[in-house]
Parts: C-alpha cells; sequence; structure tokens
C-alpha cells in the first residue's frame, strides 16, 4: 500500500536539498569558475494497484553542475593567449620606451657626436675642439653601454620571470594531481561527481593556462592529464611532473626550460608558444634578440668603419691615427652536449662589418661536414661541407669562423653570435686630443715647372697598414701616354711605362690618386734637360745632363747656375728657392753635380760672362706623393669622418642612425602589433566568459525564484506530512471507539 507518509518525506527531503543547492549557488555567485549546480529529481518506483500503477514520491537522482566542456577549452585558451600577450604588451612597452626617450635613446648622442666631428673638421688644429670631440665620443660609448645593460637587466627580468612561472606551474601540477586522486577515490564519481572539486580544478587549470598553453584529456575515471606545447605532460592521473628553470644548453646567460630530469639540451623552448611563459620566450626571441643585436651591430659597425678611416689619417704629432674605438668580439658557444675529452672551440672575427646581419648561426658538425643555419630568417646557408665551404658563406655576412683548439666530434654544435657583445665593450681607446687623427698622412704636388694642363687629385688612403705609405713618390711622364711610378724613399721603381688614361686611379704603396688632363711626356728621353738663359752675354754651352740618381727627391727641381764672374757662379735650386752653392770655382768642361745630375759647362767662342744663367729642369711632366709631416692645419681626414654619418654602408643599405631608427621602428611596429593582437584576443576571452557565464554562472534572479519554488514545494510536502498525520489520528480515534 502507498505510504502517504513517505511519500511526502520524500519531497519534504527533496525539496529541502534543492533549496540548500540554491543556497550554495547564491553564496558563490562571486566563486571565480563555479559553475551552477542543480538537483536532478527523479520519481521512485510506482506501486501496482488493481487499478494502475500509483507513485510513491520522489528521488533526488543527482546534484549536476551547469557545464559545457568545450566553452571551458576555448576560456582557458583565449586566457592563454590574452596572458601570454599581456606580458608581450608590457615588455615591449618597457623597451620602446627605453630606446625612443629622447633623454636616455642614442640619437641626441649620434648628432652630438658628428656635430663635434664637424667642428674639429673646420678647425683641425684646434685642442679643444679635438677634446670636445673625444668627449662627445666618450659620452656615445657610455649611452652605448648604458642602454645594453639596460636591455640586459631586462633580460634579468625575463629569465627571473621565466623562473618564477616555472615555480608556479609547478605548484599548479601538482594541485592538479592532488585534486585527480580526490576525485579518482570517489567512487561514485561517474554518476555522483564532486562538482565542486571539479570547479576547483577547472579554476586550477584556468590558472595554469595563463602560465603555459595547455591542453586536457579526460580519463576514464574522471581525472585530467594535463599536457603543454607539443605533448610535454605536466600532469598524468595522479601524478605530476615538474619543470625546471635551467641555462640555456648553447648560452649560459639565457634561462629555459626543460622536464625534471631530462638531460642537459633537452629545453622545450621552442614547444611553449602561449601563456606567459610563451610571452617571455617570445619577446626575447623576437623582440629583445634582435634589439640587443642591432645595438651591438651598430656598436661594432661604428667602431669599425671610424676606425679603419681614423687609421687613415695622421694626428698632431705626425704619426698615423690608431684606433679610435674598442669594441667587443663576436662569441662562440659550445652546446652543453659536446664531446667535453675533445672539448672543440671555435674563435669568430668580424671581416667586414658593412656586411652584419642582426643574427645568430647554429652550426652543427657530423663527423666530416659542417651544416650551417642562420636563426635570423631561419635559412640554411650551408647543407654541407668542410670549414673552408662554412667561411665562404659567413664570409657573405662578414664573419669568419677559425677552429681555435681541440678536435671535433660527430654531433658537436655551435651558436654564433656575432654582434651581441659588441655593445657592452664599446669604449673609447683615446684620451689624448693630439692623437685624433684629422690631417691627411699624405699630400700630393705638381712639379712647378709642368708644362701640360694635367692635374693631380689630393689622393686617398685605401690601406693604412702599407708600410710605405708615406714615401715619396714621383710620377714621371715618359711621353703624353705614358709614365714611370718611382719610389724615392725606398730607392725603387714601382712601375714603368704605365699607360694614361685621364682620371683613372692610380694606387701604389697604400694610396690612391687621379691625374685629369693633358700632360707633357719627356722630349730628350730624360726626366731632366738643360737650358741656357736667352739673355746671356757669353758663348759658353752647357750639356745635357746625366742622371746620377734617379730616386733624388730633388732631381726635378729646376736649378739655375749664375755665373758671377768668367771664373765664379752660384748654385740656386729655384723649386725650393735655396741656394746649393756660392761663389764656385769655375772650370771648362769641369762636372758640376747637385741633385742627382751631373753636367759640364763648356767654353764657346768666350767664357761665360758675369750674369750668364744656366738651368737644369724637368722634362716630361711630373707629380709626386709624400708625407703631409706638419700638415697639422689639413682637416681632409676629418671630413672624410664626417662623410660616414651619412654613408649607408651598414645593415642593407642604413647609416648609423638608420640602424638606431630601424631598431625602434621594428620595436615599435612590434609593439603595436602585440597592442592589437591583445585587444582582439582580449575580446575573445570576454565572449568565452559571457558564453560559459550564460551556461554556467548563477542568476540571482533565477536563484531568488527557484527558492520561492522549492520553499513552496517544501510547505506543500509539509503539508501533505500534516494531513498523512491527521488521517492517521482518525484511524486510531476510529479503533479505539
Amino acid at each position: 500500500m502507498v505510504d502517504i507518509l513517505r511519500t511526502a518525506v520524500s519531497g519534504l527531503m527533496a525539496f529541502r536539498t534543492a533549496m540548500a543547492t540554491t543556497g550554495h549557488n547564491v553564496a558563490n555567485v562571486n566563486t571565480p569558475y563555479y559553475s551552477r549546480q542543480r538537483v536532478e529529481l527523479g520519481t521512485t518506483l510506482p506501486e501496482k494497484q488493481p487499478y494502475g500503477y500509483l507513485g510513491t514520491g520522489v528521488d533526488i537522482e543527482s546534484v549536476t553542475r551547469s557545464y559545457d566542456d568545450f566553452l571551458m577549452k576555448q576560456l582557458r585558451g583565449h586566457s592563454s593567449s590574452v596572458s601570454q600577450y599581456e606580458k608581450l604588451n608590457d615588455l615591449t612597452g618597457q623597451m620602446s620606451a627605453l630606446l625612443g626617450d629622447t633623454d636616455v635613446g642614442l640619437t641626441p648622442d649620434l648628432e652630438a657626436f658628428f656635430g663635434s666631428l664637424q667642428d674639429l673638421a673646420d678647425s683641425p688644429a684646434s685642442i679643444p675642439a679635438r677634446q670636445v670631440f673625444l668627449d662627445e665620443a666618450r659620452t656615445l660609448a657610455t649611452r652605448t653601454q648604458d642602454i645594453n645593460s639596460a636591455l640586459s637587466s631586462l633580460r634579468d627580468s625575463v629569465d627571473t620571470g621565466i623562473t618564477h612561472a616555472v615555480t608556479a606551474i609547478n605548484d599548479l601540477s601538482i594541485g592538479i594531481a592532488q585534486i585527480n586522486r580526490d576525485i579518482a577515490q570517489t567512487a561514485d564519481s561517474a554518476t555522483n561527481p564532486p562538482n565542486d572539486l571539479l570547479d576547483n580544478r577547472d579554476r586550477m587549470l584556468v590558472d595554469l593556462s595563463k602560465l603555459v598553453g595547455i591542453q586536457a584529456i579526460t580519463q576514464n575515471d574522471g581525472s585530467l592529464s594535463v599536457f603543454m606545447g607539443n605533448g610535454q605532460p605536466l600532469v598524468v592521473g595522479n601524478s605530476a611532473f615538474k619543470l625546471e628553470a635551467v641555462q640555456s644548453g648553447f648560452d649560459p646567460q639565457e634561462i629555459t626550460v626543460r622536464l625534471e630530469g631530462q638531460a642537459q639540451g633537452s629545453d622545450l623552448e621552442r614547444y611553449i608558444t602561449s601563456g606567459e611563459l610563451g610571452g617571455y620566450f617570445e619577446f626575447r626571441r623576437t623582440i629583445l634578440n634582435p634589439a640587443q643585436d642591432g645595438l651591438g651591430l651598430l656598436a661594432i659597425g661604428l667602431a669599425e668603419t671610424f676606425n679603419d678611416q681614423h687609421e687613415k689619417g695622421m694626428n698632431l704629432d705626425g704619426e698615423l691615427g690608431t684606433a679610435l674605438f674598442a669594441v667587443g668580439n663576436p662569441k662562440v658557444w659550445s652546446h652543453t652536449n659536446n664531446d667535453s675529452t675533445s672539448a672543440a672551440a671555435f674563435t669568430a672575427t668580424v671581416t667586414d662589418s658593412t656586411k652584419l646581419v642582426r643574427s645568430d648561426y647554429e652550426i652543427l658538425y657530423d663527423g666530416t661536414n659542417y651544416t650551417a643555419k642562420r636563426l635570423y630568417d631561419d635559412k640554411t646557408i650551408l647543407a654541407s661541407g668542410n670549414l673552408a665551404a662554412l667561411n665562404t658563406e659567413l664570409n657573405k655576412d662578414g664573419l669568419d669562423l677559425t677552429l681555435a683548439s681541440g678536435a671535433l666530434t660527430a654531433g658537436d654544435r655551435f651558436l654564433i653570435q656575432p654582434t651581441r657583445y659588441g655593445a657592452p665593450s664599446f669604449d673609447l681607446n683615446i684620451t689624448d686630443p693630439r692623437k685624433v687623427a684629422a690631417a691627411a698622412p699624405i699630400v700630393t704636388s705638381v712639379q712647378a715647372d709642368n708644362v701640360g694642363s694635367a692635374s693631380i687629385s689630393a689622393g686617398a688612403v685605401v690601406d693604412a697598414t702599407d708600410p710605405a705609405l708615406q714615401n715619396t713618390v714621383r710620377i714621371q711622364f715618359t711621353s703624353a701616354n705614358t709614365f714611370d711610378v718611382l719610389d724615392l724613399t725606398a730607392g725603387t721603381t714601382l712601375a714603368t711605362g704605365v699607360g694614361y688614361a685621364s682620371g683613372g686611379a692610380l694606387t701604389y704603396n697604400g694610396w690612391e690618386v687621379a691625374i685629369t688632363g693633358s700632360p707633357q711626356g719627356s722630349v730628350s728621353g730624360s726626366p731632366i734637360t738643360a737650358g741656357i738663359d736667352p739673355t746671356n752675354v757669353g758663348t759658353a754651352t752647357i750639356a745635357p745632363p746625366t742622371v746620377n740618381n734617379l730616386y733624388d727627391a730633388n732631381l726635378l727641381n729646376k736649378v739655375e747656375i749664375r755665373f758671377t764672374s768668367a771664373s765664379r757662379f752660384d748654385v740656386f735650386d729655384v723649386t725650393q728657392g735655396t741656394a746649393l752653392a756660392s761663389n764656385v770655382s769655375y772650370t771648362s768642361g769641369g762636372n758640376i753635380t747637385y741633385n742627382g745630375w751631373t753636367t759640364q759647362i763648356t767654353d764657346g767662342g768666350s767664357t761665360p760672362q758675369a750674369g750668364d744663367i744656366f738651368q737644369i729642369k724637368n722634362d716630361g711632366d711630373a707629380f709626386q706623393i709624400k708625407n703631409n709631416q706638419g700638415g697639422i692645419g689639413d682637416n681632409r681626414n676629418a671630413l672624410e669622418l664626417v662623410k660616414l654619418e651619412t654613408k649607408q654602408q651598414l645593415l642593407g643599405g642604413n647609416d648609423y642612425r638608420g640602424v638606431y631608427a630601424q631598431m625602434i621602428a621594428e620595436v615599435g611596429a612590434q609593439g603595436r602589433r602585440v597592442e592589437s593582437t591583445l585587444q582582439s584576443q582580449e575580446a575573445l576571452l570576454e565572449q568565452s566568459v559571457l558564453s560559459r557565464e550564460s551556461i554556467s554562472g548563477v542568476s540571482l534572479d533565477e536563484e531568488a525564484a527557484n527558492l520561492v519554488r522549492f520553499q513552496q514545494s517544501y510547505q506543500a510536502a509539509a503539508q501533505v506530512i500534516q494531513t498523512s498525520n491527521s488521517l492517521f489520528s482518525s484511524l486510531l480515534e476510529a479503533v479505539r471507539g
């Protein structure tokens, strides 16, 4: 027989549970990732009666939560992306402020440096102008170091952030594994899930996804296995796998991530592409590294190109210029997994700073040949080849690699960082203002007695290391179309019978000049010739001079033999304006030897008379290149240094400011990209949150209505109990009666 009281009690208990669940929902309205719960009711088994089946009350089948797994996966994915781009946006903003700030950026110092250089070119002999130039050069070097130090501090912050993120990931992984254990221990979790535990696990999964991109897979026992990146496990059932922040296999100054207990070099960085951890790695890889490499490239390029030109100049002490700046060298790192017994070590040098690119290079040795990849554009520059072949490719980017020590073993890997360490060591080498090489070390001149229309350029130094650079060199035309080149200092002939082309470059002894116009060649076949002044009174004659020393620096000077009487003469070097001899006794036919030549004057019908003049001069146009000793007012090398300011020679056609401006522009472009992506990801996350809230969120209005409804149902059930009690009492009274 149907028990009215039992039926009423089942309803009473069901609606009390429903009200308790509603209260639980209301209490957790602000709990993050709480899923609204509801009581699932079902009828109990009915009793069969002659007239049919009669219900026996209500059962509480389960307390379920309103949950959509797909929406939660979406929410975790968007949370991971938002966290990644929030971190990127924060770090990129810091870098953009650092590089672009007019107070701390490099642009003002570059402008001041070149301004002082122009002032020096205007007053090359001025010690104050030279000192100001050195002061601005030191300021430029110091500012470059400061910016690099700030970037290194940002790198340290990234490493610290990675370490903290790894610690938080490990804590969350352990927490999720513990919840998995608790869920698995719930015997009826499949039919009566522990909702609050599941919500707590969802919250922890969202928190974990903010740190690193994850994939969660539900197991049969209700537990979740959590994987990141390319399938690396964080949680499998009740077990948590720890990450550890360790030094990179290549660069000890970088922190990377691997699973605890894994071998060195098993870095997971390339697999982590989202979450806060992915943001750190992406910032370092795509923004920080290129910027620091660019700053190093600027330092190396400025130092190398300035040093090269400065060494082609001459200082106030008449010495060739030395390196103006010091700069760091490329670094080659051996991978930690390389064979430690052979311990092969490489060194790299910059062969041409104008060819450098902002990139590291990864080198692999297979036991016979090398392969090489340029990491900036992920381009394989050598598929297979020996060291010479490798250097052929590296030379295209301005680098050269040398095996410094040890022996190679198959599987050895190396990382070349050509520019990263350029800026930290960028410094000024010169402190003495007299050592600034503003002048050119050579000077050119035209022989005073040339009769042709040819002229010679001021000359330019092409190789300051040539030991004969400042030797005195004579270019002597033997005809209108040919010339000889004589090194007068060394006493050697550099070239003979060279064909002449107007304006063509002539390069000897580390310098280059150009002669233009129409020169006059030798008529006599000798570099010098003799002549008689047409006003001479006497009839004495002069013999064609014989060259005793072809390399005498004064051989081509115009010399006059001036007779003061019939038996005495003076010798005067007209070109130099100096007397070579005075009151020399004359002997007809006797040798007269000066400036590397010998001639004779012989009586004719009469002896030479007082006032007679005989001349020795060059026959054929000549030009001279020699040491610019004493040229303290010369500013030619300073002007060449000034030209470097706008010379587009670095990083694919940039000047110095262009390299720095490109760095700022790239960081700015990355910042705009990151900011735009962050806004879109935040919008997607907001949509995911709203979608989840529409299904799983607690609505206070709905819960209030449910509470009233359940309360009324509870009261009705209580009324049934009261009615049942009255019926039972009436029955007892009837029996007693």
